[in-house]
Order: structure tokens, then C-alpha cells, then sequence
């Protein structure tokens, strides 16, 4: 498990180098002039998921869910370090139309000169002579790094591609052929339609991989997949996605926990949950659980991926 953690948060360093505080006062009895938080006491869920709508500067952070479940946990346990933590802060919110969003992710990693001096210390303890008392062992130095990048035209309106976080490159990107983490306002209304849709997650689309495309670990895990893929294909529409009745969901708004409705879908890579908001459908959590991978199993990167790939929304703020 720690080896699978520690795998993918170097590659999700490579991923990204390759390729605040709330708005608002909730102790303050002045409320300013102008747009207010959303007001979410005392509703349903049905109706709190409908207020929540996004304005230039709402944040959204996202967790990877390690082995598809935990963001929760770890979120509950970092005591406000957000190592780790994908925040995202929209810049451009059109509902049922276009995106746009910028993002960081902050990763305390070991220092050049630490990997070295560990290198360094296990060399002489393996060299040491008979009777020979072994040097002190080093300490392991990390630094935080932060990488940024934005999303620029994401579709909100038709598509039925979806872009995961851990394939966002770093730099400026225009992405109008998909959704980012919204499914679109076609995707949503065929959920709460007919309850079938396609959804393409573009796990296995080379042309989104950037730097991860580089990685041994990476490369085997999705040419296993591939093979999966494969190999049930002339079974199994592997894209055609079937939705629940609604649902509830706690989530984080504002600083505050509220109960929403969820719409979770699936399909044979995996599952995700959605803001049952037509105006909104955030993708509130993707867990990457292919049915039967056999070969991927085999290859042993299952667990990777599915750490790699699947992420929670942890918490909204400057929600209105």
C-alpha cells in the first residue's frame, strides 16, 4: 500500500511538470452588499444540490481516492495541509455551456540531495567490514513543489468525453471536445431520462497521457488494460454508462457538511457520482474498477491505476 502510495505520487509529480480562505465571514452579522452564500439550512437534498452554483473565484479540491476509496479519511486527517490536494478555482462558468478553470497541486517530495544521501548511506552499510559500526542513517529531506495550470472552452453543453485530473497537463490548454470533471448537459439529461448514456472517460487515449506516456508502470498498467478491453469488447459496450435512482451524498460546502443528491453511474471502467443539478452536474467522485481486468490484475497495476485515476471532491467553497 505505502509503495503504491508513494509510486503514484511521484508519477503524478511527472504528470504535472511534464505535460484560501472562504469568501465570506460566516461569524459576521453584516452580510455584504452584492452575491451572498448559497443558503443551504433547513432544504432537502434535492433542493440544497440545486442551489449550489458556481461563480469567478468558487473553489473545488479534489483528492485522489487511494485503491478507490480514503479522500474523505485523509482530508479528516491532514488538519488543513493541502499536500496533495488538487484546488481548482473557476474563472468562467456558463451553466450548460463553457468553462473555464484554473488549478494548483502542492506535493511534498524528497529533495535530490536526500535520495542521494540514502543512496550514499545504503552503499556503506552494505560495504561495511566485519566489526565495522554503521554511519548514522540520514534523515529524509522533502521540499513542497506546486505546479499550475489552466482549462480553457470546456464543454459543458454536448460532449461525451470526459477529462480525469490526473491527465490535466500543466500550461494553458483549450479543451472543447470534453468536459473536464462536469458531464454535460446531454449526458445529464439522458441519466435522468432514460438512465443510459455514453460516457468516454479517455483512460486509454494516448493523445491525453503527456508525460505519464513515459513511465514503465504507467505504459504496462494501460497495455494490460488494453488488453482487458479486448478482449470482451464484442461482449460488452464498454462505454455505455447506466444510472441509479438518486441518491444522497455528504459534501463539504462552504464549511459546512450538507446532504445532496447524487446520480451514480457506471459503466465497465468504473463508477462515478454526480450533482444531481442540471445547471451543475459535478462530477463528485470517479472510482476506476474495470470488471473482470484480468491482465490488468496480472500485471500487477491495478492498484496503481486505480490510485492514479480515481479522485473525491473533498469540499466547495464560494459556493452561491
Amino acid at each position: 500500500m505505502k509503495r503504491t502510495i508513494g509510486i503514484v505520487g511521484f508519477f503524478a509529480l511527472l504528470v504535472v511538470l511534464g505535460a484560501g480562505c472562504l469568501w465570506f465571514n460566516k461569524d459576521s452579522k453584516i452580510l455584504p452588499a452584492g452575491p451572498r452564500p448559497a443558503d443551504l439550512n433547513n432544504i432537502s437534498p434535492e433542493e440544497a444540490s440545486k442551489r449550489i452554483n458556481f461563480v469567478p473565484g468558487s473553489q473545488i479540491e479534489i483528492r485522489q481516492t487511494y485503491l478507490g476509496v480514503g479522500a474523505q479519511g485523509a482530508e479528516k486527517l491532514s488538519e488543513g495541509d493541502k499536500s496533495g490536494v488538487r484546488i481548482i478555482t473557476i474563472d468562467r462558468f456558463a451553466p450548460m455551456n463553457i468553462a473555464n478553470l484554473r488549478w494548483q497541486l502542492s506535493q511534498d517530495m524528497e529533495t535530490g540531495e536526500s535520495i542521494t544521501a540514502r543512496a550514499d548511506y545504503d552503499e556503506a552499510v552494505k560495504n561495511l567490514e566485519e566489526g565495522e559500526q554503521a554511519p548514522g542513517e540520514p534523515e529524509i529531506i522533502k521540499e513542497r513543489q506546486t505546479v499550475i495550470g489552466t482549462l480553457t472552452d470546456i464543454n459543458l453543453k454536448n460532449t461525451h468525453k470526459i477529462f480525469l485530473p490526473a491527465y490535466w497537463p500543466t500550461g494553458e490548454s483549450t479543451i472543447a471536445d470534453l468536459s473536464a470533471i462536469w458531464v454535460s448537459t446531454d449526458v445529464f439529461e439522458e441519466l435522468k431520462g432514460t438512465k443510459n448514456s455514453t460516457i468516454y472517460f479517455g483512460i486509454l487515449d494516448s493523445a491525453l497521457f503527456g508525460a505519464l506516456s513515459i513511465a514503465k508502470e504507467f505504459s504496462g498498467a494501460i497495455d494490460a488494460l488494453r488488453s482487458d478491453k479486448a478482449s470482451i469488447s464484442n461482449k460488452v459496450d464498454v462505454d455505455l454508462v447506466k444510472a441509479d435512482e438518486p441518491s444522497e451524498w455528504e459534501l463539504m460546502v462552504n464549511g459546512k457538511k450538507v446532504m445532496v443528491q447524487v446520480i451514480k453511474a457506471r459503466n465497465w471502467f468504473g463508477e462515478i457520482v454526480v450533482l444531481d443539478n442540471p445547471q451543475n452536474p459535478l462530477i463528485l467522485k470517479m472510482t476506476f474498477s474495470p470488471e473482470g481486468a484480468t491482465e490488468l490484475e496480472k500485471s500487477n497495476g491495478a492498484a496503481f491505476l486505480k490510485t492514479l485515476l480515481g479522485y473525491e471532491v473533498t469540499q466547495l467553497n464560494g459556493v452561491q
